[in-house]
């Protein structure tokens, strides 16, 4: 078997969960099946890898909006991106919820990139990457400041810079939310700029509670979509995360109070806790190559492994984590499959699926028309379908593993999660979402395992 790569046992250990064997032998098998060359292995800066110096400048020269340091989800290879009016917002077109278009996902891919940023700037005390975290910084600032309604976070900004569309989400939140928090504690901002992104964190967390943790709208009829406050787990860590990181960052007691009854609140109808959906982790998302959207849990998992002092809890994080890291492991593979010569269609005017566009009185006729909007776009753009698939779920895998504070697990992963950040053209790649190849590379770095 070749080194990276084994069996991974998944274990709830006394929480009565499965213990379930992941087949590590179609693992070793993939990756021994032909891994591509390394096309970056000898570009190299600061004793960064090649292949994560190409993802860095890639990201930067062709997706992040240089006006509102916010980030486009896919643009075309001289940087071309389709860019909504302000009376497309208006009038809700393509949908209210702007889903896959260019600036759908701009609070939700900010937030979690900031880790990156954070952690290349520590890497490489440049200035020009900590100049990179404060752009992301204010590209946040600027997303939570353009709505009427407080705690509402837009997904995304047209050329005027304030048109938006109404809808945010438990996605865009959770992920503001958490690179704010990194950021306030990352020595990156000077001691103004800290408390004025420390009061917005409050702010938008008592507007949520004030909510009663469902995430609001911006604009009637779109009242709410999305919530916090749920058992399962996309909900159980995200809600204790926010609470404890309010007591962490304000201070007040109220937080935490909030966050140890929330902790010990049972489900009515299935009388686990949400502690217990934290301990057993991520669940699996391999056949829907969904660990983009289930991901800001483990990241909240994460930060409360490093908040909490209570020697249970803590530990209770950590089981989570270590059975996120194994779920997400069956993921990583398919990198392999993804060539980079490709030549499918990308649909970047996402406007031909304003064909199906119609009214929206309401939420669930947002959702509707987006769920048969996205349908069509599938049909259109092949391409958009391969790299969410092949690129998409295999990065965002590689950083959930990162994110586990075990280090055997992280030096037994490193060699696998290299190869798949090495396998990609990031030049040839239409899709914002290869930043957690960044994400997964600086914790790798970070957590001082022996690096390939």
């Amino acid at each position: 078997m070749i080194r990276g790569v084994r069996p991974v046992v998944r274990s709830f250990g006394k929480l009565g969960g499965e213990v379930r064997p992941i087949s590590g032998l179609l693992f070793a098998l993939a990756f021994l099946a032909g891994m591509t060359a390394f096309p970056y292995a000898e570009d190299r800066h600061a004793g960064i890898d090649g292949a994560v110096e190409k993802a860095n400048s890639e990201l930067w020269r062709r997706f992040i909006d240089p006006r509102w340091n916010t980030f486009y989800d896919h643009a075309g290879p001289d940087g071309e991106v389709v860019i909504p009016t302000p009376e497309e917002c208006r009038a809700n077109k393509p949908n209210a919820l702007s889903w896959d278009i260019s600036i759908t996902d701009g609070s939700m891919f900010g937030g979690l990139y900031m880790e990156a940023a954070i952690n290349r700037w520590t890497i490489t005390n440049r200035d020009e990457d900590r100049e990179k975290a404060h752009r992301i910084a204010l590209g946040l600032m600027k997303l939570a400041t353009v709505g009427q309604t407080k705690g509402f976070l837009a997904r995304g900004l047209t050329a005027d810079g304030s048109a938006h569309y109404p809808l945010s989400s438990n996605d865009q939140a959770m992920p503001w939310l958490y690179g704010m928090w990194r950021y306030v504690r990352s020595g990156i901002p000077d001691e103004a700029e800290r408390g004025q992104v420390k009061a917005k964190i409050i702010e938008v967390l008592e507007a949520l509670e004030s909510h009663k943790w469902k995430v609001p709208g911006d604009r009637p009829p779109f009242d709410y979509f999305g919530e916090f406050d749920s058992f399962g787990w996309q909900g159980a860590s995200r809600l204790l995360f926010l609470l404890k990181m309010g007591a962490d960052v304000g201070g007040d007691s109220r937080w935490e109070e909030e966050y140890r009854r929330a902790v010990a609140e049972r489900n009515p109808k299935g009388k686990e806790s949400r502690l217990d959906f934290c301990a057993k982790g991520m669940v699996p998302a391999l056949q829907s190559w969904h660990t983009w959207t289930f991901c800001p849990g483990v990241a909240g998992l994460r930060g409360l492994w490093e908040m909490e002092s209570d020697p249970a809890l803590k530990a209770a994080y950590e089981e989570g984590l270590r059975a996120s890291a194994a779920v997400a492991a069956e993921s990583l593979p398919l990198a392999l499959e993804f060539d980079n010569n490709d030549k499918q269609r990308f649909l970047l005017d996402w406007r031909e699926i304003n064909a199906l566009w119609r009214e929206q009185g309401s939420v669930r006729e947002a959702r509707d028309l987006a769920m048969k909007q996205l349908a069509l776009l599938d049909s259109l753009s092949p391409r958009r379908v391969y790299e969410n698939r092949l690129v998409r779920e295999p990065l965002f895998a590689a950083w959930v593993i990162t994110l586990c504070p075990d280090r055997e697990i992280l030096r037994w992963h490193a060699p696998a999660i290299l190869k798949v950040i090495r396998h990609y053209r990031f030049d040839r790649l239409y899709i914002s979402q290869f930043f957690p190849a960044e994400l997964a590379y600086y914790r790798l770095r970070l957590s001082g395992v022996e690096m390939e």
